[in-house]
């Protein structure tokens, strides 16, 4: 079965706590601090994602998120 947004969202949403979980005992090297950075621009894009299937848009995940285009800072996001 194809994962939804939601459930990548939900997927990623845990993973960023466990790193900020890490950050915040001073556990943290390079890697965790790159990864929030991906972990956070995915995020924008999986809510924006949602937001348009909420409208009604039908959104393919293989598709649209993967794209990576960053509409936040109009160049390309940190990919994944």
């Amino acid at each position: 079965m194809a994962q939804t947004v939601m459930q990548k969202i939900n997927e990623l949403s845990e993973e960023r706590e466990r790193l900020v979980a890490r950050e915040g005992s001073h556990h943290a090297d390079a890697a965790d601090h790159t990864r929030l950075g991906k972990i956070d621009h995915d995020l924008q894009v999986l809510w924006d994602l949602r937001r348009r299937e909420l409208a009604g848009e039908r959104v393919d995940l293989k598709e649209d998120y993967y794209d990576r285009y960053d509409r936040y800072t109009d160049r390309d996001g940190p990919g994944r």
